[in-house]
């Protein structure tokens, strides 16, 4: 055999070689790689967890338009007022209470009709002092349009969550942001007001609602992971 021809396949076998070396590292990395695709899969099925507690926390970020107009409502002309906040405040309350009245009716779990039952025992109370003190506030009374209600995460007609399916996420679903927006009213109420009856039921309603929202936010989460 001519040096050429030994040269010709010696070159041959060292690339078949390099070939097969190739194709055995090509193997070995997209192994390494499925197993990083199953630990990225691993965090994908948490992630999507996690944004299904919120969906309902992602509502939190997302609903900063309803928060704004909410505040709003308690500020007519840019500058806060009591009166405008208790006329916003007892339709938004009676709202809740409706809806609770519903979920009482209609709860799947016993957390939902106990949640409803304390939704209703305190809201109505604060209802009652609001009346009391709202003899003693000066300015028109506001009254709230469909559109003020929606943008504040109001039902229109709570009566229609009975026909949801599944009932408490639906529950959960428009309670959680009606909750939200009584915080944001509650919020400018304690910063701004200088009635002290309505900077404690301002106080009362912030940390009554936030921890009933963590609440709604578990329940959710372990009751309806996937969506």
């Amino acid at each position: 055999m001519s040096n050429h021809k030994k040269l010709g396949l010696s070159a041959l076998l060292i690339a078949a070689a390099l070939a097969l070396a190739s194709c055995g590292g090509a193997g070995g990395g997209q192994q390494d790689g499925s197993d990083e695709d199953m630990q990225g899969m691993d965090h994908g099925d948490t992630n999507a967890v996690e944004e299904t507690t919120g969906g309902m926390a992602g509502m939190d970020m997302g609903s900063e338009d309803m928060a704004a107009a909410s505040r709003e409502m308690v500020m007519p002309n840019g500058e806060y007022s009591d009166a405008a906040f208790v006329d916003a405040m007892v339709p938004h309350h009676e709202g809740a209470v409706e809806m609770a009245e519903v979920g009482l009716e209609n709860a799947e779990h016993e957390e939902i009709r106990q949640l409803s039952r304390n939704i209703i025992e305190s809201q109505q109370a604060e209802i009652e002092m609001f009346g009391q003190i709202r003899d003693s506030l000066d300015g028109p009374t506001m009254e709230m349009s469909e559109e003020d209600m929606a943008m504040m995460g109001m039902m229109e007609d709570p009566q229609q969550l009975a026909n949801a399916d599944p009932f408490d996420r639906a529950f959960i679903d428009n309670m959680m942001p009606h909750h939200e927006s009584a915080i944001a009213m509650a919020e400018v109420a304690f910063q701004e007001s200088e009635n002290p009856e309505i900077r404690e039921i301002a106080r009362d309603i912030v940390n009554a609602q936030e921890r009933e929202i963590a609440q709604m936010r578990e329940w959710r989460e372990e009751w309806y992971p996937q969506g």
